[in-house]
């Protein structure tokens, strides 16, 4: 091959159909037997996809059903400790009340000792101490409590003495 030999070629005009142009394949046909195996294939897939979400549905209902658990255990706690604090504080109201009660009948029952006291260091023999001292030893705790009780039973003991010494001494 030398330099000066020129190399022929044959150039033939370019038909641009004869390129592009493809026959069209056939659709692809499926027998009925890969047909029967699709649609099983569907509906199995389609059942794991429900039963995923009929999984998932039960779990976020559990999960709903323990929150509402939880809430109405957590609003029975708060109740129980408002009910405790309640029983406390009535508790404590009751020890106040009582202690309330005991200062008054402690008041009371001293000022009526004060007063049997006055009243017996006045007398003037021992036969006048002892009949007064009979008399008042007569007063219960309950009509001590109850001013008016008190006044009243005292009014008729003093009018019930005064009857027996006019009695006596009219005689």
């Amino acid at each position: 091959m030398s330099s000066d030999s020129e190399v022929e070629m044959d150039i033939k005009p370019v038909v641009e159909e004869e390129i592009f142009v493809k026959p069209a394949k056939k659709k692809r046909q499926l027998t009925d037997k890969q047909k029967e195996a699709l649609a099983n294939g569907r509906m199995k897939a389609k059942a794991k996809r429900d039963a995923v979400k009929a999984k998932e549905a039960e779990q976020v209902a559990m999960k709903k059903l323990k929150k509402e658990q939880k809430d109405i255990e957590k609003a029975a706690a708060v109740e129980a400790r408002n009910k405790q604090g309640k029983k406390e504080k009535l508790s404590q109201q009751e020890l106040a009340r009582e202690k309330v009660r005991k200062m008054e009948y402690d008041r009371k029952y001293k000022k009526y000792n004060d007063k049997k006291t006055e009243i017996l260091g006045k007398c003037e023999s021992v036969a006048q101490f002892d009949t007064i001292n009979r008399i008042l030893s007569n007063v219960s705790e309950e009509d001590i409590m109850d001013s008016d009780k008190l006044k009243h039973k005292l009014h008729s003991y003093i009018e019930h003495t005064k009857k027996y010494y006019k009695n006596k001494l009219g005689n």
